[in-house]
């Protein structure tokens, strides 16, 4: 389990992603290496699979199935060419397994393993060595100079394509007109109003919003223009086929609350991977690679609703191949009407699709339930399945963004 690891996954994410590197991870137990065995668990499987190295979906069990892949292992003097054993035994399900050869020679039980592709070759390290990676001052992660893996993981270059430039001189038009009045109350105003005022027009394509680029409103506070609540990424609805909960109505009559001032049955909740309120929370089911929903109450544990973790990443992926997260300032006018006046934009690139399973895992990445019974009839409104991220967790997900100031200054 990734959770076991002694040093902590999410600063090691954090320091790869600003490398613009996402890496398969692996934690040996006491007994993996005692009886050179390590379970292959669903995230490492997706890493591998995404970046050609292996699938085991197609790989057949026993010994005649077994594969081998040359893997090169970064120590903190040389790279070392060894084997990577990938097999499905015969019992216990064919549950993936692989093993590194002399791998006790570079591991210790607990510490993170990293596989990483660069150049078309296989890279292992351990993140745990302190001669690879060591800690600042302030507690950050850093790469020990003069190692090959920081000769390795070189920081990637900036970036800002005609597209984009074309874009931010269409943001600074609208941020020279200060502050604009809403066109729609409530929490979407930020975003439609910043929509309209570039001319694209409100639909249901979940193709980015202006030639390629993906176009993310958010509203700011203080003097850093700092953005608190989560912001979503993609919404995608469950696998309704491999489910307990069937639709909307199912998870609303297992889980929903009627609400105090509408009298209506509802669900709007962020589930993480600890048990919110209505004790749902999210977890990796490595077996069978997906997401899944449970409510956990009174040591029972019932399932509600499942996403294929293929599909979360591929959502991930084309929406967000590049995006403007745009920030803007608000206040209220006289008549007490929101405005709001866009002056920054931080832009990614290419997310790191890699990482997300690790973290849903340890809640950086959250999911939200949007559901309400209408109020006719036995009918569900349903807005969405929204994966969301908090801004500060950016650089777990994105190579390092780039704040560009809408303001001229």
């Amino acid at each position: 389990m990734l959770s076991k690891s002694d040093i902590p996954l999410a600063n090691v994410i954090k320091l790869l992603t600003s490398f613009n590197t996402e890496a398969g991870y692996l934690v040996p137990t006491e007994t993996g290496m005692s009886k050179s065995i390590l379970d292959a668990h669903g995230a490492l499987r997706s890493y591998l699979a995404q970046n050609e190295i292996h699938d085991f979906d197609k790989q057949g069990k026993g010994t005649d199935a077994k594969v081998t892949e040359e893997v090169n292992v970064i120590t903190s003097k040389e790279i070392v060419k060894t084997t990577l054993s990938l097999y499905r035994p015969e019992t216990k399900h064919g549950d993936p397994r692989l093993w590194i050869y002399k791998l006790n020679q570079y591991a210790s039980p607990y510490n993170l393993l990293a596989f990483i592709k660069l150049n078309e070759k296989l890279f292992l390290f351990n993140a745990s060595d302190k001669q690879l990676i060591n800690s600042d001052e302030a507690g950050n992660l850093q790469l020990v100079a003069d190692t090959p893996l920081a000769e390795l993981l070189q920081a990637k270059s900036d970036y800002l394509d005609p597209y984009a430039q074309e874009l931010i001189s269409k943001l600074e038009v609208i941020a020279g007109m200060g502050f604009v009045e809403s066109l729609r109350a409530g929490d979407t105003g930020v975003g439609m109003t910043l929509e309209t005022l570039l001319g694209i027009n409100a639909n249901s394509n979940r193709a980015p919003d202006y030639k390629g680029i993906e176009i993310k409103a958010k509203r700011v506070r203080g003097a850093k223009n700092k953005a608190s609540n989560n912001v979503s990424l993609f919404s995608q609805v469950p696998n309704w086929s491999l489910s307990s909960c069937k639709n909307g109505m199912d998870i609303l009559n297992k889980c929903g609350y009627v609400d105090s001032v509408t009298n209506r049955l509802q669900l709007y909740c962020t589930v993480s991977n600890s048990p919110n309120p209505q004790f749902l929370h999210l977890l990796i089911n490595e077996n069978e690679n997906l997401v899944e929903c449970k409510k956990t109450q009174n040591g029972n544990s019932d399932s509600i609703v499942v996403w294929d973790l293929l599909n979360l990443t591929t959502q991930l992926e084309a929406k967000h191949k590049k995006t403007f997260w745009v920030k803007a300032k608000t206040k209220k006018n006289e008549s007490n009407n929101e405005c709001f006046h866009y002056i920054e934009v931080e832009q990614t690139q290419n997310p790191l699709t890699a990482n997300l399973p690790a973290l849903i895992e340890i809640g950086a990445i959250t999911m939200d339930f949007t559901l309400s019974k209408k109020a006719t009839g036995n009918s569900t409104r349903d807005h969405g399945y929204l994966f969301r991220i908090k801004p500060s967790n950016f650089d777990l997900l994105f190579p390092p963004s780039k704040t560009i100031s809408l303001l001229g200054n």
